[in-house]
Order: structure tokens, then C-alpha cells, then sequence
């Protein structure tokens, strides 16, 4: 009887599809990913061999109107958020782009073949975290170490990249200088869209660069004058003392406090070499010195007429030499005449010297105004100032009409012609043979100088 009730509990068994081990079954693998990247749900599923998948589909757990439903995730988001990736014969992968806080949760995976369908028994849990950034410490001396953690909650392994304002930091332990102040940030190697939050590291430095400024810098005697000290410092400097070096330039004698040493009226006593101590938290350091110098009335008064007299030699000198750029074309003309002069001296000397007699007749010549000159072509132009910036002794022609008187020597061809040109006659009997013969013709060359 108990063989028999056996043999009828195991052809139940068979009968009822899936009921035996390892037919019907998923299984699932937990998940953790961080905000903004992709994952994939790993998940495996079994069916008896005489079936075949016609449809499958993942669902997410929803809390609806105070109870749990299963909600296919078509109906959540459309792709690519969700993506099938496994297959009809046992994967049954899921992929997650752009991980948000909203995809956490449980999922469940269910499938149809052409005898039954089955749903996951359990679930694939997957968890959604951020990437923190931490710096320790986040104020800092300069000099101190440093050193950064990227803390992502999930425990699968990631490698992760630092940045500072952009900018990849080498190494996330280092020694501190004023330049590595700034934001940083934490990402995942070839994700670097995925980042964490910002923070800030802070770098304390004492007071450096530290110049002083002197206005005005020739500060004249009983007026005032300020001497301001400057620094690059975090945190800023809040406390200036300024030192006078004394006369026998061994120690210093404080003279005031203040980023700015103000005096009021200058003497002498004033005079001599500064310099400014700035201080703040971190440290102190001490300026360059500076040389106050004082610029007496006097002085002042000594400077006016010197001023004045480099003035006036400009002037003259300016005058100068526009006079002799002036008197340069007149003085070109007056050698021209005196050149010409001293020719028609000559002849007139030799003529009368090889003459035993001479007559000297006077003569009106009358010049007319010619036309104005044509302008000429620029290289004339270039030329011709070239020849008249060294006098040559061509003589230029005038255009205005005047009277000249000329002397001219004649000399007569016979005897007999000296003798009728001293008759009273001569002239009128001249003019009036002039075309009957050549004999009393007399040519003569006039040049006259402008």
C-alpha cells in the first residue's frame, strides 16, 4: 500500500510541469551603482526543455494605494533608461542607464512559454549612492600634508580621478602650497561625467610680496606725504608696524602702526630709510627699504630759472634755423648776380682795354611779363631743387617788367663807320639802313639777373 501511494505521489510529480528541481527557476545578483552611471542586473533563469519562451519581462516593486504591486517597466520609463539585454534561452540581464535615487528598489523578472508562465519567487535588489569627497584637513599651513578620500558606498571597486577647478590632481596625498587652494571633486576613471561634491581646501599662508608706496615720491619740505605698505597674505594681514632705520644704521626705531604712515609736514628729521612689518595669524614678514628723500623750497626756486633758460635756447635755436632755411634761396640769387657781375666787368674791362676808342651807348631795354611758368613733372621738380639747393650759376629768368640800363660796347668795323657813329645822326641813320645792309646791324647778348 505505501508502494503504491508512492508511485501515485511521484506521477503527480511528473505530470505537473515544473514542479521538479531545477526546471523552473531565477536566480538574481544584487546590485549597487552609483547616481549617474550604468549597470546591469545579472540574473539567470531555467525552464523545462519541452517548453519554449514566447514573451518576458522585468517589473518593479511599487507601493500603490497602501499595498505592493508589480509594475512592468514599460510602463515606468522609456528606453534607454531600461534595456533587455539576456536572451530566450536562460539570460535574462538587465541594463540601467543613468542611474537615479527614483531606480532603487526590488525588481522581479517573469517569462511565458507555450505550456505555462512563471515569476521570480525572490527579487534583485538594487542600490543607488553618490560619490562624497572628503579633504583632510580642509584648512591647512602651507606646508602641511594633505590628503583626499572618495567615498562611493558601494563595494564594488571603481577607480577614481581627482580634479581641482577642472584640473587633474596627480596624486590625492601631497604637501600643501598656496597654488593647491581651491574645489576639488572626486569621478570614476572613464566616467567622468559621474562626479562627486565640491570642497574646498583652504591654504594659510604669512604676509609675502610686501612693497611700500610713497606719495607724492619728491615730497617737498612741510607738506605731507604717505607711505602705504601692501602684502599677499590668507588670512589677510591685520596688523602693520613700521621702522625707521637711525642714524648710525644699526637697529630700527618704530615710527607708527597702520597699513598707511601719514606725515603730516616733512623735515629734515623725516629723511632716511623705511620699511613695514605685516602680521597675521600664520606669521609675519618684513618690506624692502624705502628711501624717503625731501625737496626743499629752494631747491624748488633754484629749478624755475634753469627750466626757463633750456626753454628760451629751444626757442632761439628754433628761430635760427628757420632764418637760414628763409635767407638760403636769396643768398643762392645774390651769388648768381655776383657771378654774373663779375663776367660782365671782365668783358667790358677787355673790350675797352683792346679798343683805342669806344663809345658807350645807353640803351632802355624793356622786358614783358612772360606767361607763368609751367608746373613741372615731379622728377623736374626733384631735380630742379636739387640744382638750386647748390647755387648753380644758371641765371633764372624774371617775370616782372622793369628797366634795365645796360652798358654796351661797340666796336666799329673801320675807321670810317667809328667816324659816323660819332655824328649826332648815328642812330636815327642806323635804324633806317637797318634792313638795306648787315653792315649796321650790331648784335649784342643782354643777361639781366632777377
Amino acid at each position: 500500500m505505501i508502494f503504491i501511494m508512492e508511485g501515485q505521489i511521484l506521477m503527480i510529480l511528473v505530470i505537473m510541469p515544473g514542479v521538479l528541481s531545477g526546471y523552473w527557476s531565477v536566480i538574481f545578483e544584487n546590485q549597487c551603482a552609483l547616481k549617474g552611471t550604468s549597470v546591469v542586473i545579472k540574473c539567470r533563469y531555467d525552464y523545462p526543455s519541452d517548453h519554449t519562451v514566447t514573451s518576458r519581462w522585468w517589473s518593479k516593486a511599487q507601493y500603490i494605494f497602501g499595498a505592493w504591486s508589480l509594475v512592468p517597466l514599460s510602463r515606468l520609463h522609456s528606453p534607454p533608461d531600461f534595456k533587455y539585454v539576456g536572451d530566450d534561452h536562460g539570460n535574462c540581464d538587465l541594463e540601467i542607464n543613468n542611474v537615479r535615487h527614483a531606480d532603487e528598489g526590488a525588481y522581479f523578472f517573469s517569462f511565458v512559454t507555450t505550456r505555462n508562465r512563471w515569476t521570480s519567487r525572490n527579487f534583485a535588489e538594487l542600490s543607488v549612492k553618490e560619490l562624497t569627497a572628503v579633504v583632510q584637513p580642509s584648512t591647512v599651513t602651507e606646508g602641511d600634508h594633505v590628503s583626499l578620500s572618495c567615498v562611493s558606498g558601494c563595494s564594488t571597486p571603481t577607480t577614481i580621478v581627482w580634479f581641482r577647478d577642472g584640473q587633474l590632481v596627480p596624486k590625492p596625498v601631497f604637501r600643501a602650497r598656496r597654488d593647491d587652494a581651491g574645489r576639488y571633486y572626486c569621478a570614476v576613471l572613464r566616467q567622468e561625467t559621474v562626479t562627486s561634491n565640491l570642497v574646498a581646501l583652504n591654504v594659510q599662508y604669512r604676509p609675502t610680496n610686501l612693497s611700500v608706496s610713497i606719495d607724492p615720491p619728491q615730497a617737498a619740505e612741510s607738506s605731507g606725504v604717505n607711505l602705504t605698505c601692501s602684502s599677499v597674505a590668507n588670512p589677510a594681514a591685520v596688523n602693520y608696524t613700521w621702522y625707521k632705520k637711525t642714524d648710525d644704521s644699526s637697529s630700527m626705531l618704530q615710527v607708527g602702526s597702520g597699513q598707511v604712515l601719514s606725515l603730516p609736514s616733512v623735515e629734515a628729521s623725516h629723511t632716511g630709510l623705511y620699511l613695514c612689518q605685516a602680521r597675521n595669524s600664520v606669521g609675519e614678514n618684513n618690506s624692502t627699504e624705502v628711501l624717503l628723500t625731501m625737496t626743499s623750497e629752494e631747491q624748488g626756486s633754484r629749478l624755475l630759472p634753469v627750466l626757463a633758460g633750456v626753454g628760451a635756447f629751444v626757442c632761439v635755436a628754433l628761430v635760427i634755423a628757420l632764418l637760414l632755411f628763409w635767407r638760403k634761396p636769396r643768398t643762392c640769387a645774390e651769388e648768381k648776380q655776383t657771378a654774373l657781375d663779375s663776367r660782365l666787368s671782365g668783358r667790358s674791362s677787355s673790350s675797352s682795354a683792346n679798343e683805342d676808342q669806344s663809345d658807350t651807348v645807353y640803351a632802355n631795354i624793356h622786358t614783358f611779363p612772360s606767361p607763368p611758368p609751367l608746373v613741372p613733372a615731379a622728377p623736374d621738380i626733384a631735380s630742379h631743387s636739387q640744382r638750386s639747393s647748390h647755387c648753380e650759376d644758371d641765371v633764372p629768368t624774371s617775370y616782372e617788367a622793369e628797366v634795365t640800363y645796360s652798358a654796351v660796347t661797340i666796336k666799329p668795323r673801320n675807321q670810317s663807320l667809328h667816324h659816323h657813329t660819332n655824328n649826332s645822326r648815328a642812330p636815327r641813320d642806323s635804324r633806317s639802313k637797318a634792313g638795306e645792309s648787315n653792315d649796321s646791324v650790331i648784335y649784342a647778348t643782354v643777361a639781366k639777373s632777377s
